[in-house]
């Protein structure tokens, strides 16, 4: 068990996952090894189970040739909208692989019906594959996607509806959800009761994000494990009081109704990969007590990690898992911890003491678990709230001890009612009280400064080191290993007091960001920045400025814009604008779009952290493409262009104005559009490397084949931000190196592309 759970959880580290041929080679092999080395048999059987998996998962791809298909499935989740877009997780049907694990497929809708959970579809479908843009600090899309078995994006172009909504979960939220919307707090008790967040906006999102407590509202072994322990005890508590059993009877009777208990919850949450994960978790570690085997939490913990990645390879992928099992990890060590620091004293210390050791037992689990997850949240999501350690060890208890059980109880009054014919939705009202102390500390921390602390990825590392170091020094005693620990802590205290981010005076970077169809860049030179562009933005809830680069900025540690270049008002360029400039206020802005202009793009230079900037273009203020701002950035060694969209026009006027073109690196203009890029004005630019911001499959099939066989005919190194995810260049002295997020800087399997339903617009 120990070598499997080691080799899966090791697959987050694998550049590609082993052929058909491998695999099973290793499974043959792991058999024959079982019984004489069975922690290296455990290793090759992962390996073949985890590439057997994805294959499996993969397997009902459609070809790259297939324009529209048709789909059958069950609504599972409305994920949200966006303007006139509505998008949908549902379950896919009829397919060769259903027997052996669900698939999900994530649609947009636009001008959708009204939908409703549980209802059965058939939808004609563009599909598109769940490669995403990839950069550092920002949201992997794809991981989480193959974590929730999610295996295809797609567009709808029309859909019948099959069957309405006739699971038992699908007419309780169709029921409840208009009820509880009327509740200040409904969203919340939506998401704590059904598992549906879709009443959750946007502002109370960010909310739970700055305070540090959306695990709260996600269904998940928290959740699961209060209302198993309240039922569990009050169960015992009945039986023992009123029908007292020498035996084990009473404790098994509760043990089975505390297990339907966890059950009926995880089934109103739609049974999802996350919950589905905590159940069987909990049924195993519940089972196990009872059973009284497996005395040491560890080993249950092993089993318990076992059966999870024997069941679900991928779940390794999700910030869930790492949460469910640190906390689980965390709890056992604290309870070990008391369990033999106190079991000499419960025997012969009357109930007064027993119980303040039980209140002081329970208060030490809460911190360390406040502390705990507050460095687990801030590796994998980069950030931490500032107040929110102190706002979980004040709700974490609450929820326990209070909203958890009371939502659960009212809910069955609610259901009660309904079954016979008496309206009871007001006794929800207790619950909407219950999560007044929730709001509030909301407003609280949000009116507070610094309330969300991003970390760079540096940090990040030295987080890494330092919860190594501090299992160390509590678990082993010996001071070789005391003195090991201490080690590992010294790079964050060292990182903290001092920095260890000292780039040579003379380096500069260029990071071409993955912002789709779109353009953004960013210029680092001695923790400064230039940004030039800021990407697109789509309706109201979605801009790659607040998705892609933000996140960007903070991984990296770098909070001081100097300029923001905006080439001209296109959305995919300039749809980010207005968040950046808020965001960064002394910021100055380089543009010709007077809603945010400070500087205009007349040409002119300005000296830059040692950096030369040169605006070359626009002479006179123009409309659209050929209006872009043209920027090149120079040192002593090195030149760097970033074009815009400047077509062929605009390129003529650049030749003539006999400004110097000459640049190492080229942005090229106009996404590589044949419009662009004419044979005199590579010449004259002459690049060695050509970088082109185009998204993976784009509609309009940039960058044009014939494009970039002129640059490659040039001898020129080109790379395009869709297949490679962020591209940086590191500029020192002689020396230029180039770095690509799939190739480079995170070249794990599932960050490869995914293939298929390509656009092929030749126009």
């Amino acid at each position: 068990m120990f070598g499997f759970s080691i080799s899966i959880l090791s697959s987050l580290l694998w550049p590609v996952l082993p052929s058909t041929p491998v695999y099973i080679g290793s499974v043959v092999a792991g058999i024959m090894l079982l019984k004489r080395t069975p922690v290296i048999a455990g290793v090759l059987l992962a390996v073949g189970w985890i590439s057997l998996f994805v294959q499996l998962l993969l397997v009902d791809e459609p070809p790259n040739t297939v324009q529209n298909i048709i789909v059958r499935g069950e609504i599972i989740s409305l994920v949200g909208s966006n303007g006139d877009w509505l998008s949908m997780d549902i379950r896919q049907s009829n397919l060769k692989s259903e027997f052996f694990l669900s698939k999900v497929l994530r649609l947009s809708w636009k001008q959708a019906p009204k939908l409703a959970i549980g209802e059965q579809w058939e939808w004609v479908v563009k599909p598109k594959p769940i490669t995403s843009v990839l950069n550092q600090g920002g949201y992997n899309q794809q991981r989480s996607f193959l974590s929730r078995h999610i295996v295809m994006k797609g567009n709808v172009k029309s859909g019948t509806k099959l069957e309405g909504a006739v699971s038992l979960r699908s007419r309780i939220i169709n029921r409840l959800k208009p009820e509880l919307s009327l509740f200040t707090h409904g969203d919340l008790m939506l998401a704590l009761l059904l598992g549906d967040k879709s009443l959750i906006d946007s502002e109370r999102w960010r909310s739970l994000r700055v305070s540090g407590s959306g695990h709260l509202i996600a269904i998940s072994g928290l959740h699961l494990s209060v209302v198993t322990t309240w039922v569990f005890f009050l169960t015992l508590f009945s039986l023992t009081r009123f029908k007292p059993s020498q035996s084990r009877k009473n404790i098994l009777i509760a043990g089975l109704l505390s297990a339907v208990a966890a059950i009926s919850y995880a089934y109103l949450a739609g049974f999802s990969l996350p919950t589905q994960r905590a159940l069987i978790m909990l049924l195993l570690l519940l089972t196990m007590g009872l059973m009284k085997r497996f005395s040491s939490p560890w080993e249950r913990l092993l089993y318990a990690l076992f059966l999870i990645l024997l069941l679900d390879p991928l779940s390794c992928m999700s910030a869930g898992f790492w949460l469910s099992f640190s906390a689980l990890g965390i709890i056992f060590f604290t309870l070990s911890k008391w369990t033999r620091e106190s079991s000499s004293h419960e025997a012969e210390n009357g109930f007064r003491l027993n119980m303040k050791n039980k209140l002081a037992m329970f208060w030490s689990v809460q911190w360390r678990l406040s502390l705990g997850l507050g460095l687990i949240q801030a590796l994998l999501f980069g950030g931490i709230s500032a107040y929110g350690l102190i706002f979980n060890l004040i709700m974490v208890p609450w929820f326990s001890l209070v909203v958890i059980p009371l939502s659960f109880l009212c809910f069955l009054i609610w259901a009660g009612g309904h079954i016979f014919s008496v309206e009871l939705t007001q006794v929800f009202t207790l619950v909407d009280l219950s999560l007044v102390p929730m709001s509030q500390g909301f407003s609280m921390i949000e009116s507070l400064p610094g309330a969300w602390v991003s970390i760079s990825g540096q940090t990040i590392a030295c987080l890494i080191f330092f919860i190594l170091g501090l299992f160390l020094l509590f678990r082993v005693s010996q001071n070789r290993w005391r003195f090991i620990s201490i080690i590992l802590c010294m790079p964050l205290l060292l990182s903290v007091l001092f920095g260890l981010d000292t780039p040579a005076r003379s380096e500069w970077r260029l990071h071409l960001l993955d912002v789709g169809q779109g353009l953004s860049a960013v210029i680092e030179k001695s923790g400064k920045v230039l940004i030039y562009d800021t990407g697109a933005a789509y309706g109201i809830n979605f801009s790659y400025a607040e998705r892609v680069i933000l996140p960007f900025l903070r991984y990296r540690g770098l909070d001081t814009v100097d300029y923001l270049v905006i080439s001209h008002s296109d959305n995919d360029h300039a749809g980010g604008a207005k968040l950046l400039v808020n965001s960064f206020p002394d910021a100055r802005v380089i543009t010709d779009i007077s809603e945010y202009s400070q500087l205009d793009c007349r040409p002119k230079s300005i000296l830059w952290q040692g950096l030369k900037l040169e605006i070359l273009a626009p002479e006179i203020p123009k409309d659209g493409n050929n209006g872009s701002c043209v920027l090149r950035v120079s040192d002593v060694k090195h030149q760097l262009m970033l074009s815009g969209d400047v077509e062929k026009e605009g390129e003529v006027l650049l030749l003539d104005s006999q400004k110097t073109l000459s640049s190492e690196v080229l942005v090229v203009p106009h996404h590589g559009s044949r419009t662009s890029s004419t044979s005199a004005f590579i010449n004259s630019v002459s690049p060695k490397l050509v970088l082109i911001p185009a998204g993976f499959n784009n509609r309009y099939g940039f960058p044009k084949k014939e494009v970039v066989e002129r640059y490659l005919s040039k001898g020129a190194q080109v790379l395009v931000t869709g297949s490679e995810g962020q591209i940086s260049v590191l500029f020192r002295h002689d020396e230029r190196r180039v770095s690509t997020y799939r190739g480079d800087l995170a070249p794990f399997w599932y960050n490869s592309l995914f293939r298929f339903g390509e656009n092929n617009n030749t126009e």
